[in-house]
């Protein structure tokens, strides 16, 4: 018999809790848009990590630059990392295109932005010279698809976003 009642309160229990909506998160304040994102913090970011190691070819001889000092790495650690966390609010409800390949560029660009943090935080300027590629890749894939007032660019966005 406690055996009936336990099943018939557990099955209630679960019952009642199929029906109850999951709770609300933390109340995230997302007015500004896409393009303000990607002009004021990815766009730097990135263009800050691109720019950290290179090599110019030209008639004066080959002029190679990289990351010597502390600050130096601290600045393309932070690039990185503003590029990986940066997806994170491309994924934000009012700001994700849609629940597929929004979602999974988005997570493509974290990875590649967690990538270079690696790299950063091992002082390997190869890996972030060859990471500057994954990351390219990550926004041009995107891009591609989301371009943001260009119809001719795919899925384009309406122009306040």
């Amino acid at each position: 018999m406690r055996t009936s009642i336990g099943v018939v309160v557990a099955a209630a229990l679960c019952a009642a809790s199929c029906g109850t909506e999951a709770p609300e998160g933390p109340p995230f304040r997302t007015a500004t848009s896409v393009r303000m994102l990607m002009g004021n913090m990815v766009d730097p970011a990135a263009d800050l990590l691109w720019n950290a190691v290179g090599t110019v070819i030209d008639e004066t001889g080959e002029n190679h630059w990289e990351p010597e000092t502390e600050e130096d790495w601290l600045q393309v650690r932070l690039a990185a990392m503003t590029i990986a966390e940066s997806a994170n609010l491309l994924m934000m409800d009012n700001r994700a295109r849609d629940q597929e390949q929004w979602i999974q560029l988005s997570e493509g660009m974290a990875d590649a932005g967690m990538l270079a943090f690696q790299a950063a935080e091992a002082e390997d300027a190869e890996g972030i010279f060859d990471l500057g590629e994954t990351v390219y890749d990550s926004c041009n894939a995107c891009h591609g698809l989301y371009w943001v007032d260009d119809a001719d660019q795919g899925r384009a966005v309406e122009s306040g976003n």
